[in-house]
């Protein structure tokens, strides 16, 4: 690596020297000037790899010595490199004003991360997500550190055959030719991490990926001192093999955290971004049990300070192996510590799951929608049994997307004249967008005609690419830049439903052909090498597309990634979702549309809930929020050609006032909700800093705290089975009395409370009351016995009105009331 950086370094003009570190930074992949700075040193090679450490070695040194004297290149370079040390020099930042003492970085584990076309480690949503979450931390001046895993093949790209099957190719990248630096000793010799797994170690070497302020590093076991098939560990993403998957799993959690620990940085905060990197609190469990804690002091501590996000309502979106082979892969790790009481943190009968992990070692657990809280409440209540859904510890944050990585240039341009540049730091504020309005609807669309061409030469070159590997000799389809382009793009998974525009053909033909009123549908996306179903739904639309009354009015984008992405999201009119509700968790393809001023049509699930507001796009279906079977299925489909035919298209084409009106509206009221400004912000007042209090407290004199709330659980552990509502003594139907048996619990162990209200079907109590009852006497003839006395509350006499008491365990230093899923009721109702 470092002969690949002096070989840079030697063609490179003195006046061009800056070139080389704003390479090996991706903060040049939201900034305007930058990629455009890159572009204009060989446009072809840019926009076929958006890789600056490849074009640098792949430009002759004479075209840069060239470039070294345009006056325009260098008046541009100049700009940028002034900008880029400005961002990275500069100490005032949102982070620094509003958290001038917090120096502690937050340590963020994710399996993928997408932050460019040029480090292909992602595979979709989750990992963009990533990618924009560590771009926003490095915009705010947050203290944020990432790891994941650096994959030979990366994912996959996608090629499609004649017949229409999806082909896997798995190129083997080059980390020499990327962006990214290995970590290396100070005499250059490569960092090894030592992994345990299975009865050996395995090493790992790492590289850093600088986010603009933010560091990513990225583990890989391609090493000489490893055996040939540990040395494949990492060779792809999300890898079907259950030996493989387990195996990188064990690398990203204990290896990452093992990695921090070589580079002499504390992990005070841990955000574990889905459960796949979960095995990193085991072995932060394992290092407070070397420091002198016990087994449950030590859960204590890593519990109050992890965040965990859960992504899918899907259950196959969530690991989960036998639990004898995630047993074989840690023996040597467990060796020595109580084997058992770890491997019950993820049990679930005879299997491990990897979300159950996360939740019981986080304490603060969020969804990524508002919807999406439910379902997750829903799914995991069994571990809450008795909490009201309200009361149990599951926030939502409801994802956002990087607004300066996702809105178009052009549109960007509009923005800046019209509303002034301050959203670039302030995205999130709602107000400024409002100036939308200021732009005048001549310009607006104007700037989205040029990101629908930019579209329709992709789409060409596309096609162009692809007919010339399989030999088709057929002319490529004009597109027309003023018809209605509507997009379909993302993951190929059955739920999402890619085939159900097909549902009448007949219909969809005359939607498609109407010569005065044409409508071109692109669909891009790939289907998981496992699976069949996601293929064949993909291979269904191949084969529509060949039809010749949909010939050229139905297109494939082959091998949808980061770039093709950016494009299609600003270049199409429409952008269309179709998952069966409530199986999208959230999806950020709509927000990023929205904000270029793309127009939603989407079934009311997800984002979609909170996005829609009745100006801004369009529902397919019902606006509800209840689930849906596959006979809504023909419903949905139904209500998609209703609004295709009596709304969408008759505005875009009768009516570009109403239209535009609309696409402002989108982008005034998606760009400030929808963005991760507003989105970690969330995450810094929600989750980060109470954690980070969590650590400063609990690690305070000597884990103090932390063996007292330990020995507090235990106790509560112990004596809860025993713990009961013996009686409620009523007068004119109304609690007066109430005696507890405690067990070895003393009063401030425990809340005892009143919980009424009117009952609710479908909801014990809708919007109840809650009464905390006090000063309880204790019965002197007995050593656990407490009387509570209620309050003479007139409502509860109401025929409407219905009560329970409830006790449940308390102290006041955990995160949650509810922490421990323990609770006890008596009453009128159950739960």
């Amino acid at each position: 690596m470092e002969a690949v950086i002096n070989q840079i370094k030697s063609k490179l003009p003195e006046n061009l020297e800056g070139l080389l570190d704003l390479g090996y930074n991706y903060w040049w992949n939201w900034n305007r000037r930058a990629t455009k700075l890159w572009e204009k040193i060989n446009p072809e090679h840019w926009r076929e790899y958006k890789n600056p450490v490849k074009l640098l070695l792949d430009t002759p040194e004479e075209r840069l010595k060239e470039l070294s004297k345009d006056d325009d290149f260098i008046n541009l370079y100049e700009l940028v490199i002034d900008q880029f040390r400005h961002y990275m020099e500069s100490e005032n930042t949102w982070f620094s004003t509003n958290w001038p003492k917090w120096e502690e970085p937050v340590i963020y584990l994710c399996m993928e991360y997408g932050i460019s076309k040029s480090l292909p480690i992602y595979s979709g949503g989750l990992g963009i997500l990533a990618g924009d979450h560590l771009k926003t931390a490095s915009d705010l001046g947050l203290p944020f550190i990432g790891i994941g895993l650096l994959y030979k093949h990366g994912y996959f790209k996608q090629q499609i055959d004649k017949n229409g099957n999806q082909i896997e190719v798995f190129p083997e990248y080059d980390p020499h030719e990327m962006p990214i630096k290995p970590l290396t000793t100070k005499k250059g010799n490569p960092i090894l991490i030592e992994v345990p797994i299975e009865d050996r170690t395995v090493y790992a070497r790492a590289f850093e990926v600088n986010v603009g302020r933010v560091k990513l590093y990225l583990l890989d076991t391609d090493v000489p001192e490893n055996s040939p098939d540990d040395r494949t560990i990492c060779d792809y993403l999300y890898n079907a093999e259950i030996d493989k998957r387990i195996k990188q799993e064990i690398l990203l959690g204990i290896g990452g955290m093992r990695l921090l620990r070589a580079l002499g940085i504390e992990s005070a905060v841990i955000h574990l971004n889905e459960g796949h990197p979960a095995f990193a609190n085991f072995q932060r469990i394992a290092w407070y049990m070397e420091e002198g804690l016990n087994f449950l002091e030590a859960l204590t501590i890593v519990r109050a300070t992890t965040i965990f996000t859960s992504h899918t309502p899907v259950p196959a979106g969530h690991d989960k192996f036998p639990i004898v082979e995630v047993e074989k892969r840690l023996a040597k790790f467990l060796e020595g510590i109580p084997k058992e009481e770890f491997l019950h943190l993820g049990r679930e009968g005879e299997e491990f799951n990897m979300t159950l992990l996360s939740i019981r070692t986080s304490s603060y657990v969020n969804a990524v929608s508002k919807l999406h809280t439910a379902v997750t409440k829903e799914m995991w209540k069994e571990l809450w049994k008795g909490v009201p859904p309200d009361e149990m510890p599951v926030e939502g944050i409801t994802n956002g997307v990087h607004t300066k990585t996702w809105l178009h240039n052009e549109i960007k341009k509009l923005i800046d004249r019209y509303i002034g540049r301050v959203w670039r730091d302030y995205a999130e504020l709602e107000g400024l967008w409002y100036g939308v309005e200021r732009i005048p609807n001549e310009e607006l669309w104007e700037a989205h005609l040029k990101a629908k061409n930019e579209l329709i030469d992709l789409i060409k070159r596309n096609m162009k690419e692809r007919n010339k590997r399989l030999g088709i000799e057929e002319p490529i389809p004009e597109i027309n830049e003023n018809a209605l382009l509507i997009g379909f793009a993302r993951r190929f998974a059955t739920y999402k439903r890619a085939t159900m525009i097909f549902n009448d053909l007949e219909r969809l033909k005359k939607i498609a052909n109407n010569p005065e009123r044409p409508v071109y549908i692109i669909f891009g996306g790939k289907a998981h090498p496992m699976d069949t179903s996601g293929k064949e739904f993909l291979k269904r639309v191949y084969e529509v597309s060949q039809m010749p009354e949909f010939k050229g009015k139905i297109i494939i984008f082959e091998n949808y990634d980061m770039g093709s992405a950016r494009a299609m999201i600003s270049g199409v009119d429409v952008w269309l979702n179709t998952p069966r509700r409530p199986l999208e968790a959230s999806g950020t393809s709509g927000m990023k549309a929205g904000l270029n001023g793309v127009l939603n049509l989407s079934v009311y699930d997800g984002w979609w809930v909170e996005g829609y507001n009745g100006k801004n796009g369009w529902i397919i279906g019902e606006e509800s929020i209840e689930p849906e079977t596959e006979g809504d299925d023909i419903t949905d489909a139904e209500s998609l050609y209703e609004l295709l035919e009596n709304e969408v298209i008759p505005t875009y084409y009768e009516n570009r006032q109403r239209w535009i009106y609309m696409m402002k509206e989108s982008i005034k009221s998606i760009a400030p909700r929808f963005s991760t400004h507003r989105m970690l912000k969330e995450y810094v007042n929600k989750f980060y800093s109470k954690a980070l209090t969590n650590a400063v407290l609990l690690k305070r004199d000597k884990f103090n705290t932390t063996r007292e709330i330990a020995t507090w659980k235990a106790k509560v552990l112990n004596s809860w089975n025993k713990v009961n509502i013996e009686r409620i003594i009523t007068h004119d139907a109304i609690a007066t009395e109430i005696i507890v048996d405690l067990d070895e619990l003393a009063p401030e162990d425990v809340k005892v409370e009143i919980y009424y209200g009117v009952k609710a079907e479908g909801y014990a109590i809708e919007k109840p009351y809650i009464i905390e009852l006090k000063r309880p006497q204790h019965l002197g003839d007995t050593k656990w016995l407490y009387r509570y006395k209620g309050n003479a509350l007139k409502n509860l006499g109401n025929p409407c009105w219905h009560y329970a008491v409830r006790v449940y365990p308390y102290h006041d230093k955990l995160p949650h009331k509810f922490l421990l899923g323990l609770i006890k009721w008596k009453g009128f109702f159950d739960f």
